[in-house]
């Protein structure tokens, strides 16, 4: 069984070997067993009965490069057999196989009116040349439509096997794009956390650090202060690392947690940056009620990139935030004056901006930045309550009027001179 099966697989790969061993089977029957007439004689093999079955066999022999010549051919050849020797014979086969290869390769149009043609004249010549009962008249023609509906079987058939391969390449691909779309993002959240969280902690440390330097002879207290918020602030960078690095190791340990930060945690915020030199004007809001986990977060991330950006960019200035509640939308609103020409701001360029519209876009918010009026910086965020229901970040309706729509940067920074946060 096996070697009959690796048999028929290396005659499919060839398709004229299958077509010639098929033409040379029905001629074999057809030599062996020429059939028999309606009265019950058997018909001899004589001459016409082998240029006949010869004939059929090269015929088949081409049946797929010319299909429908292939049919006529083979329905002349039964045709006249059924004629000449008043009988039937296994040279119908040639017929049924061509009518099959004609359903197999053609539209519906076509094989249908071939298919149908032959049936009615097999039958017209059987009616009219042969004569005898009515029943026996309808075989041949019974035999074409039976040919026909087993190409139309097997030809539904294969269409549903493409479709259900097409539908699983579909799926496997669908699959790799979810895959390396969920990659891209999670890369990406990575990329917001480490800049949110650890470069807001390591820009304390440095302003820190700067003024244990500054006072450390004259103001010894105010540099051991200074001094143990940069331990402070080393410690939790080293705990975020720790956690961070364990979970994309997928480490079996038990790592420390902590919930993520929301606008309950904006006071404790404010308070590091007052203590790293900051003067902020906030007022904890009244009546925000309860908002989505993802806008809370999203308001403490701007908040946090906003004052990290004046406290690196902008030294010496002091800064607003201001955060209202319209109902369907939460605005934020963070600004600051000129930074004090006497003090030297961090320069280079970050992804701080880049993230704050990336996290707005996420929920369907708009983000605005851009001098403020009195000089300085503002940045502005609206986000919708409901995700997706202001748009873009292309403007805010009803923004604040000290914030001028046609000097707003796509990037830019927190506080004054040339370099960005971008």
């Amino acid at each position: 069984m096996e070697r009959l099966t690796r048999f028929c697989r290396a005659l499919a790969q060839h398709p004229f070997a299958l077509d010639l061993a098929l033409a040379l089977g029905i001629l074999l029957i057809n030599l062996l067993v020429p059939g028999g007439r309606h009265v019950g004689e058997r018909i001899q093999l004589n001459q016409t009965v082998v240029v006949l079955a010869v004939a059929g066999a090269v015929a088949i022999t081409f049946r797929r490069r010319a299909p429908l010549l292939v049919l006529a051919i083979t329905t002349v050849i039964t045709t006249t057999f059924v004629i000449t020797e008043q009988g039937k014979s296994p040279i119908v086969v040639y017929m049924g196989v061509a009518a099959y290869t004609v359903v197999l390769s053609k539209d519906r149009p076509i094989r249908s009116i071939a298919v149908t043609a032959t049936a009615l004249l097999s039958l017209l010549a059987e009616a009219i040349f042969v004569g005898g009962d009515v029943l026996d008249n309808l075989g041949l023609t019974f035999f074409v439509l039976f040919s026909g509906a087993i190409g139309e079987a097997v030809r539904y058939r294969r269409a549903y096997l493409l479709e259900l391969e097409e539908r699983a390449v579909r799926a496997e691909q669908s699959r790799d794009e979810e895959a390396q779309r969920r990659v891209i993002e999670e890369r990406l959240r990575i990329a917001h956390e480490l800049h949110d969280v650890i470069a807001h902690h390591i820009a304390l440390m440095n302003v820190q650090s700067g003024v244990a330097a500054h006072v450390l002879r004259t103001q010894p207290d105010e540099a051991e202060r200074a001094l143990a918020l940069v331990r402070s602030g080393g410690r939790t960078v080293l705990q975020e690392l720790t956690v961070l690095l364990g979970v994309l190791r997928r480490s079996g340990s038990p790592l420390p947690t902590a919930p993520a930060p929301s606008l309950s945690d904006l006071s404790a915020l404010i308070h590091s940056f007052t203590a790293a030199g900051v003067e902020v004007g906030w007022t904890p809001p009244a009546g925000l009620g309860a908002l989505p986990d993802v806008i809370e977060l999203t308001a403490y991330r701007i908040v946090q990139e906003s004052l990290t950006n004046v406290l690196k960019h902008a030294p010496g200035a002091s800064a607003e935030v201001q955060l209202i509640n319209r109902s369907s939308a939460l605005e934020i609103t963070v600004t600051n004056g000129p930074a004090l020409p006497h003090v030297a701001g961090t320069e280079g360029g970050g992804h701080g901006l880049v993230g704050m519209r990336e996290r707005v876009n996420a929920v369907g918010g708009e983000l605005r930045v851009g001098p403020a009026a009195g000089g300085g910086f503002a940045v502005h965020a609206v986000l919708p309550l409901e995700t997706g229901v202001v748009g873009d970040d292309q403007g805010v309706a009803g923004g604040r009027p000290d914030v001028d729509p046609e000097r707003v940067p796509r990037a830019g920074r927190i506080g004054a001179g040339p370099a960005g946060c971008r």
